[in-house]
């Protein structure tokens, strides 16, 4: 039943200037490294905010029979009340130049995020970032966009941060590299989703087995992380959530 001990998580950086076929696989093993400690972290952070709490552990030597297990879940509390507090209105984009076209611009903007329902998004967005202190976006060409239709020419996801992650440079410009997404099946194995600002790869038992360029002009994965430190709402006080579950 102890209290883990974490303090936000991991930055993932490389030291390459430019990631290509060649080095690609070797670029994402090292992150990977990283990013499992993250995961591990994550989900046990997700697991809390549900109510899978180390009181739910609890054990007695003594008359086993009388053993309270009561999750008084205030780490969803906390994370209910900054989602509400930050998302209670939708995020509307506004022009500051007078231009007719550059204002037009910015309502067709503002149509397309209605129509990828963007402020339902945003919420999901937050709620990871106020569960686990990160949370990671994908935007992606809509091929079935055609012009005049009821469809945004783009789609966007909210990814689950324990199987996505994006790598930055390791300099003091931290440009994103790459963004990553990938997928466990039931063996265990991982088909992994890599995109740099040109280029698509997929990799699968760490040989890329396709590449190809993509138009999207930057990486397509981009990390909103809740603070500097990327700590969750809750991780901070998770020893004083722990105590009020024992103290119930």
């Amino acid at each position: 039943m102890d209290t883990r001990t974490m303090y936000g998580r991991r930055v993932i950086t490389t030291d390459v200037t430019a990631i290509t076929a060649d080095n690609v696989v070797e670029v994402l093993q090292e992150a990977m490294k990283l990013h499992e400690k993250n995961r591990s972290e994550i989900d046990y952070l997700w697991k809390y905010f549900k109510g899978e709490q180390p009181i739910l552990a609890r054990s007695k030597a003594v008359r086993p029979e009388i053993c309270n297990k009561i999750v008084e879940n205030r780490a969803n509390e906390i994370v209910s009340f900054k989602v509400g507090y930050l998302c209670g209105e939708p995020i509307q984009y506004v022009g500051r130049s007078s231009d007719e076209a550059i204002t037009t611009g910015v309502g067709t903007l503002n149509e397309y995020m209605f129509l990828v329902d963007k402020p339902a998004l945003d919420q999901e967005v937050v709620e990871w970032g106020m569960i686990c202190g990160t949370a990671n976006r994908m935007v992606l060409a809509n091929d079935a966009y055609e012009a005049e239709s009821d469809e945004a020419p783009f789609d966007m996801f909210t990814l689950d941060p324990r199987d996505s992650f994006v790598v930055y440079s390791n300099d003091v410009k931290l440009k994103r590299m790459m963004g990553v997404k990938y997928n466990t099946d039931e063996f265990g194995r991982k088909t992994y989703s890599v995109y740099t600002d040109s280029l698509y790869f997929l990799i699968k038992d760490d040989k890329v087995n396709e590449t190809k360029a993509h138009g999207l002009g930057a990486v397509n994965i981009v990390e909103f992380p809740a603070n500097n430190a990327r700590l969750g709402s809750f991780e901070i006080v998770l020893p004083l959530l722990d105590a009020i579950n024992n103290i119930e």
